[in-house]
């Protein structure tokens, strides 16, 4: 793996290993907008155990909580760029 791309893959790890801070969330979101798949993977990863709880919660069937989960997140990747500094969100945790 070239170095430049695995000192990539460093700074968005340490980014998201401080996504609980704004700051560090805001960057991944950033990088995610200009076309980043692995800074989308790592809010994937971070947001999605959450997710699928609530929804399986509201289902009761795994398979259709797998299905729903995975319809929020397209429509996430879908919709990165129509979400502004400011809009709300709620977090993990």
């Amino acid at each position: 793996m070239p170095s430049s791309l695995v000192d990539e893959n460093n700074k968005l790890e340490a980014i998201a290993a401080a996504t609980s801070s704004r700051a560090a969330e805001e960057a991944l979101v950033a990088a995610a907008k200009a076309g980043d798949e692995q800074a989308f993977e790592i809010l994937f990863n971070c947001y999605q155990p959450r997710i699928f709880a609530l929804v399986l919660r509201y289902t009761r069937v795994r398979e259709d909580a797998e299905d729903v989960a995975q319809q929020t997140f397209k429509k996430a990747f879908v919709h990165l760029e129509t979400r502004s500094k400011g809009s709300p969100r709620s977090r993990p945790g």
